[in-house]
């Protein structure tokens, strides 16, 4: 069986605990528990289950979805904390560990991380680990310089710069103070490929590359936003870097730099309280 994934199954046996079934090649057979089953399920019947590992360590089937897969990247919430680690919620009943040997920085309930689920060879159990470098493809010959990307922030080096997840395959770093950005660990956002080193080290603008890219992604995106709102909206340099994100998709830096535009062409006027068109 494929563990911590979903596999084919055929049922071959109905009890009063739920079903045995076995997966598709027929070298496995596990129980599916009565209450994860589907009522109208029958003997013969094929199903797709997602197959993990119940708290006695033995192989257990369910229609429940996991939010991930083994060997799979995800951005998870923390349940709770105890002396083993944090515990993440997967979607499954029985939630995933994160061990504290496998964490970038303490934890608490509620927190957001970004992990990669793994089979721990030495338990056989499935886990999870904040580590991610040795996971990240070192190919990079598909990117280019200008690239727009996804972006996933994954770890914070303090006033220095954000490591993030680029497309779920590679990683890059923003070189920038964390804080100014507005993101968080966990946070899903676009962004651009600045430059390309020997090394495959990858350096990343949450901004198109080049400031005639930023007018044109943007401008009319903002026009359209003060059109909508009879011609004012409530942000300035005394907004936070979250709320220019959260409603333009920008960086506070770029925002102030396309106002600054537009305010130098006559098409806006700008003042503490925000921008007006004219």
């Amino acid at each position: 069986m494929f563990l911590g994934n979903y596999n084919d199954c055929k049922v071959l046996e109905e009890l009063p605990q739920g079903f045995y079934v076995e997966t598709k090649d027929g070298s496995d057979r596990v129980l599916l528990p009565k209450t994860k089953a589907p009522k109208d399920l029958n003997i013969g019947d094929e199903i797709n289950l997602f197959i993990y590992l119940d708290n006695e360590a033995r192989p257990i089937a369910t229609t429940q979805k996991a939010k991930t897969c083994v060997d799979e990247f995800a951005v998870l919430r923390v349940k709770d904390v105890n002396d083993a680690g944090a515990f993440l919620d997967w979607g499954l009943d029985k939630d995933l560990i994160l061990p504290y040997n496998n964490q970038l920085g303490e934890l608490q309930k509620n927190d957001t991380c970004v992990v990669r689920v793994f089979i721990d060879e030495k338990s056989g159990r499935l886990s999870s680990t904040e580590y991610l470098r040795k996971f990240f493809d070192r190919d990079v010959s598909e990117l280019k310089e200008g690239m727009e990307v996804s972006l996933i922030a994954y770890d914070f080096q303090e006033e220095r710069c954000i490591d993030f997840m680029i497309n779920k395959r590679w990683t890059g770093r923003l070189y920038c103070d964390p804080v100014s950005t507005g993101l968080h660990i966990g946070d899903l956002c676009s962004g651009y490929i600045h430059s390309i080193k020997e090394d495959s080290l990858i350096t990343l603008s949450l901004s198109p590359i080049g400031f005639d890219a930023l007018v044109d992604k943007h401008k009319e995106a903002l026009l359209k936003a003060l059109r909508d709102n009879k011609g004012f909206l409530p942000f300035s340099d005394n907004s936070s870097p979250e709320e220019i994100r959260k409603n333009f998709g920008m960086s506070k830096k770029g925002f102030k730099k396309l106002a600054g535009k537009l305010w130098k062409q006559g098409v806006v006027e700008l003042s503490p309280e925000g921008i007006k068109l004219v």
